[in-house]
């Protein structure tokens, strides 16, 4: 009797085995997560896929998505940026405030946007630098963004001019 009570056993577990292996590895649990390139930063103004694409000139372009959650009108007006050992890289600024309308995305880095923020030198592609965003009625947001390579998929993030110093009226002008 014992002998057929393992015979069952196995079998059982045997069928056991095979039923479950039926129910396949596609499952969304098993797929590859792949993350964003930029960095996050959640707050009175979310902060989305921050990052600067380097450009062929040598100077690096910041591209980046927020989100005015204060529920008052807000801008853009300022952009610094550092190394991660605190060395000031030097930036252009926007001609004009880059409005930040209540709970609605506005993108930095595209043809349309009051001629972005570009790091005119030191950016290099593979390094992460300090950035700092200034807005007009909330406190300033510093995070850590990578510098990427410009390819295809970065087509889209405007070019930067060549490079030198910024000009300090701009960045003055930004800063009103």
């Amino acid at each position: 009797m014992s002998s057929v009570r393992r015979r069952l056993a196995a079998t059982f577990a045997a069928t056991t085995l095979l039923a479950l292996s039926a129910c396949g590895f596609e499952a969304q649990t098993n797929q590859q997560y792949q993350a964003g390139v930029g960095a996050n930063e959640h707050g009175d103004v979310d902060i989305l896929n921050a990052l600067l694409v380097a450009n062929e000139d040598g100077s690096a372009t910041v591209s980046a998505g927020f989100v005015n959650n204060t529920g008052d009108e807000q801008g853009l007006s300022n952009v610094t940026v550092t190394t991660l050992d605190g060395k000031e890289l030097p930036v252009r600024g926007l001609r004009s405030l880059l409005p930040l309308a209540d709970k609605q995305l506005a993108t930095l880095g595209g043809a349309s946007d009051a001629g972005g923020f570009t790091v005119t030198d030191g950016a290099e592609a593979g390094y992460y630098v300090k950035a700092t965003f200034t807005f007009t009625d909330s406190a300033p947001v510093t995070i850590e963004i990578p510098v990427v390579a410009r390819t295809a998929d970065y087509d889209k993030v405007t070019g930067g001019t060549p490079g030198g110093e910024p000009e300090a009226e701009e960045t003055e002008e930004a800063a009103h």
